[in-house]
């Protein structure tokens, strides 16, 4: 070690050893980057290349070479062969060529194989150099450096070599120009420090002077470098060339819509920016990793065939992924590309899924779907191998369309949500809850007793009794929930829910009681309910409801003033339904909205048409009055059938006003701008305010029928009777009694003043007043079937009917 230390720093001129090493790493470089290249090409490209990279290697090692022993100072004067110098170029030239050659098979071992033939050439060209060396004395040769400098040459070659076959190319470039420098560099400062050179006493004409020396060993040098530069020229035009090839793939692969990776020697040399975004890695992280460092492979990688695998982005997540490779996509300098195309499957599968879900849940409460329900309930009760009990809740929410119709179906998805929620909450684990469709929802659970069942359910009954806030508005939709048990209720799914559902109208329709459980005898009444309203549904299309008129009687004259419509239902199967039986069904089911409006729509054509231009008065749910745009389709109404307003009088109960007074009074208020009068119906049954005659000017009170039907029996009736008499005439608003059916309660009116008189005594509701011979002969020649009330026609008791 002290004699190489002492060779390079006593036995050489530093400058020129620095001048070597700079060459020889700028060399280096160069032939690390053509080494790439030689091992990547194929044919006669490859041929070619290796030429060319052995070219530039053999000039890099020789005139390092010389140029470090034109610094060599041994002190005695020194010349060279110029034959032999010549043949040193030749021999790096060949060598480096074999050593190219051996690193471009495509073998296991070509890179180490390849990289110890360089060491070897290296090797050559050094001792064969030396041979040209002539100087005046005794030169003797250390065997052991000698052996130590060829192992050191042929162990950084192997180095140097396999290092540029496996690197990225910026490592090849850096690390493999460094280890080349250092093969060159080892052995030759490892060789000069074999040398020992004895010098002789001077003989004239032995000694070739010092400028011929100069003058050889620089034009030697200029040789090499002129090469040198040739191969420099040529690698740097090539890479022009490679980066004009690349930018043309690189717009390929960016048109392109799934990530695209362009693969060659294993490495990738194109990545697009779709690629960029699934990965998560810049071009630049991208560019000369291998694809199996992110992309899960598998042993054997089929030809444009799809797969399916997971591809780890940067931020350590996977995400699944389906990849083709097409191994023949071309090559660039006779090396092949591979191209991977990827495309992510996060979203198509989440879609699937999604699929998958609504396939068996609902999509606004997450819940089970109908069919997910009865199938799960049904596999629970088929492989229930145990005499378990189980339980079926049907659960409904009162006045959800209602709520519906006032707030919008927003605030309706809001309180589904808010139930589904709810609901989830109330159960356990081995609980299942499911959305039927509308507002319907059902519950299936597993219970030791009947108890156990109805705690259930007033848990459910609790957590639906809570209000749900919607745009500062409190919506209040509290739970009908009907109950049947297995195995007493039904031994199938179909059965227990359809028995449930029986319990739950019986429970809607109490109004008290939330819970209900199934009994098979009430609820055969809720079943033919049921029927009659999905009958009802349809009644409308089929033009079974028709409408009957009651005359309002004006004493003493006895004349007739005006005409209250009743809609009638003429059941293809039962015959006329009587009001009380399907009127509070239409109430609960919401279907009283579409019913009045039919109602109010006949009416208006009807009377429209009438010769007398009597009044019709019109009956109005609470419902009705609260659906949105009522006024703007009464107001249409009217203008379709060309009903005079004035003519038309809507009936309304004092329930109208418990819900929201202020918005009921609004919405009258707009109906009497329109000319409509507003009249008080069935007063004095229930909930009878003062303060809604103060706040609002109905234009007539009506007395309801079960203050009539008492004034024969009840002090306290005639007591009510009077003061609502008494209350009309100091509010100047005109009273009607309703219900009358007997002479004495027509007298009892008379004597109190009441001059407006409705009820069996003067007529039952009919359907064609010409039957009651209330017509003139001119009006009873009307088309048939279309009702003409009389004009303002004396009755004599001969028409008076019950």
């Amino acid at each position: 070690m002290l004699r190489l230390a002492s060779c390079v720093a006593f036995g050489h001129n530093l400058a020129l050893v620095g001048l070597a090493v700079v060459l020889c790493l700028v060399g280096s470089a160069i032939t690390a980057r053509l080494l790439r290249r030689v091992i990547a090409s194929y044919g006669h490209a490859r041929l070619a290349w290796i030429a060319l990279g052995a070219i530039a290697a053999g000039c890099t090692i020789w005139c390092t070479h010389f140029i470090a022993m034109l610094g060599y100072v041994p002190g005695v004067v020194v010349t060279y062969d110029p034959t032999i110098t010549l043949v040193s170029l030749l021999l790096a030239i060949v060598g480096c060529f074999a050593a190219f050659g051996m690193a471009s098979e495509k073998l296991r071992y070509a890179a180490p194989l390849g990289g110890a033939a360089f060491g070897v050439a290296i090797a050559a060209m050094h001792y064969c150099g030396m041979m040209a060396l002539a100087v005046n004395g005794t030169v003797e040769w250390s065997p052991v450096l000698v052996v130590v400098s060829i192992v050191l040459s042929v162990l950084f070659g192997v180095a140097a070599f396999s290092q540029i076959a496996r690197s990225t190319p910026r490592r090849a470039v850096l690390v493999g120009a460094g280890l080349l420098s250092l093969t060159i560099v080892a052995l030759h400062f490892t060789g000069m420090a074999a040398l020992s050179i004895y010098p002789n006493a001077p003989a004239a004409g032995d000694i070739v002077d010092d400028v011929a020396r100069g003058l050889i060993a620089f034009a030697v040098t200029g040789i090499g470098l002129l090469l040198l530069f040739t191969g420099a020229i040529s690698y740097f035009l090539d890479a022009q060339a490679q980066e004009k090839s690349s930018s043309q793939l690189r717009h390929l692969t960016q048109s392109a819509v799934d990530g695209m990776a362009v693969v060659q020697d294993e490495r990738i040399v194109e990545a697009n920016a779709a690629l960029e975004r699934m990965t998560g890695m810049s071009r630049a992280e991208l560019l000369g990793r291998s694809m199996g460092e992110f992309l899960l492979l598998p042993s054997a990688l089929p030809q444009a065939t799809l797969l399916s695998s997971s591809l780890t982005r940067a931020a350590g997540e996977s995400i699944p992924v389906e990849f083709a490779v097409h191994t023949e996509a071309g090559t660039t300098d006779g090396r092949p590309l591979t191209v991977f195309s990827l495309r992510d499957m996060s979203q198509r599968l989440a879609q699937e899924k999604r699929i998958v879900f609504l396939a068996e849940y609902d999509s606004l409460t997450g819940l089970r779907n109908r069919a997910s329900f009865l199938e799960q309930c049904t596999a629970v009760l088929h492989w229930n191998a145990s005499p378990a009990h189980f339980a079926v809740l049907a659960i409904d929410l009162n006045r959800f369309k209602e709520v519906n119709d006032t707030y919008g179906h927003a605030a309706g998805d809001r309180v589904l949500r808010t139930a589904g929620m709810r609901l989830k909450d109330a159960l356990d684990r081995n609980q299942m809850a499911a959305r039927l469709g509308g507002d319907e929802f059902a519950v299936f659970a597993k219970v030791h007793s009947k108890e156990e069942a109805i705690a259930l359910a007033e848990r459910i009954d609790a957590t639906f009794s809570k209000p749900v806030e919607f745009e500062g508005a409190l919506l209040q939709c509290h739970a009908s929930i009907g109950m049947a048990l297995y195995p007493n209720d039904g031994d199938e799914v179909t059965v227990l829910i359809n028995n449930a559902d029986l319990a739950m109208y019986r429970a809607k329709a109490s109004g008290g009681d939330h819970i209900c459980l199934y009994d098979k005898a009430m609820d055969d009444t809720a079943r033919m309910q049921r029927r009659l309203v999905d009958d009802m549904r349809q009644a409308i299309a089929r033009n079974e409801l028709e409408l009957h008129y009651q005359v309002q009687i004006r004493l003493p004259a006895e004349e007739a003033v005006s005409y209250e419509a009743l809609v009638r239902w003429r059941h293809p199967e039962r015959g006329l339904v009587p009001p009380n039986d399907f009127i509070p069904l239409a109430e609960q089911s919401g279907l009283i909205v579409k019913l009045g409006e039919w109602v109010l729509r006949t009416a208006c054509a009807e009377a429209a048409a009438w010769p007398s231009q009597l009044p019709v008065s019109v009956n109005l749910s609470p419902l009705q009055l609260v659906a949105p745009n009522f006024v703007a389709k009464l107001k249409s109404i009217l203008e379709i059938t060309g009903m005079d307003p004035k003519r038309l009088e809507l009936e309304v109960t004092e329930s109208c006003f418990i819900a929201d007074g202020a918005k009921a009074g609004a919405v009258l208020h707009a109906v009497k701008q329109l000319g409509v009068s507003i009249s008080m119906d069935d007063f004095g049954a229930g909930y009878s305010s003062l303060a809604m005659l103060n706040s609002f000017p109905f234009d007539k009170i009506k007395l309801d029928r079960s203050l009539i039907e008492d004034l024969n029996s009840s002090e306290k009736s005639k007591g009510i009777v009077r003061a609502i008499l008494s209350l009309g005439t100091a509010l100047d608003v005109p009273v009607i009694a309703e219900g009358v059916e007997t002479i004495e309660q027509l007298n009892y009116l008379c004597a109190e003043g009441c001059v407006l008189i409705q009820g069996y005594y003067y007529g039952r509701p009919e359907r064609h007043l010409a039957t009651r011979g209330l017509l003139t002969d001119d009006e009873t020649a009307q088309p048939e079937g279309e009702v003409t009330p009389p004009n303002l026609t004396v009755l004599n008791a001969g028409h008076r009917t019950r």
